[in-house]
């Protein structure tokens, strides 16, 4: 038969330690209301101190109860050895008994009183359990508030990456272009010195010199080629 001061040490502790572990591990994915947990936490971790002390006072007075238990067994077997050794002695033994009775007396005094000692603490603990209870509740769902906050910040991030990539690939194909463009006019640049040289080495006079001093100019009375101009400018 287990022993009370056991099987009040089992009763006494089923405290979540495991979901103390689990807060520690979870603390750094906290982003939101830190101030409000963190606050909760710590008057919860001030409670159950107080409450730890409380349980130490009552196992000493279960220590102490039963050591007046013992001390109690050990005057009855007192008066027991007083009966069977002093029968002849009969006056010292109704004494001896009168004491005995008022020390019964008092045990089951101090006996009532710490039922109902227990009894408080009981109630007081089955309080404590329903608060617990309440308590890791309301944390669970702030876990799963800030996780649908993460999940939230990451889908966002997933898209601005998304927009990011698009952007440099516009930025990639507006480079292409430009690159383009630039291979353009340098292709129209290099046409025009060509027709430069033919009209400067065996074309009109009069083109030639209108090429010289205007730049590339349409033979057919045309306007200005643009590259040119982009050129000159």
């Amino acid at each position: 038969m287990p022993s009370p001061v056991s099987w009040l040490t089992r009763k006494l502790f089923p405290f979540k330690v495991g979901k103390w572990m689990r807060l520690a591990c979870f603390r750094s994915l906290v982003a939101s209301s830190p101030n409000i947990r963190h606050k909760k936490l710590f008057q919860k971790l001030q409670e159950e101190k107080a409450f730890r002390e409380e349980i130490k006072i009552f196992r000493e007075k279960v220590e102490d109860f039963r050591e007046e238990m013992w001390n109690f067994r050990g005057k009855i077997r007192v008066f027991r050895d007083t009966i069977l050794g002093f029968w002849e002695e009969e006056r010292p033994f109704w004494e001896e008994e009168k004491t005995f009775w008022k020390d019964e007396k008092a045990f089951w005094e101090m006996e009532k009183s710490f039922r109902e000692e227990e009894k408080a603490f009981w109630k007081k603990y089955r309080i404590f359990w329903k608060e617990d209870k309440a308590f890791w509740k309301e944390d669970n769902a702030l876990w799963e508030n800030d996780q649908n906050l993460l999940q939230e910040d990451k889908d966002i991030w997933e898209d601005e990456k998304a927009l990011w990539i698009e952007e440099r690939a516009l930025l990639e194909e507006e480079k292409a272009l430009w690159e383009d463009k630039k291979s353009l006019w340098e292709e129209e640049n290099a046409l025009w010195e060509e027709e430069k040289a033919f009209w400067v080495e065996g074309g009109s006079p009069i083109a030639a010199e209108q090429i010289l001093e205007d730049g590339y100019h349409n033979i057919y009375g045309g306007p200005q080629s643009p590259a040119h101009s982009r050129g000159r400018a």
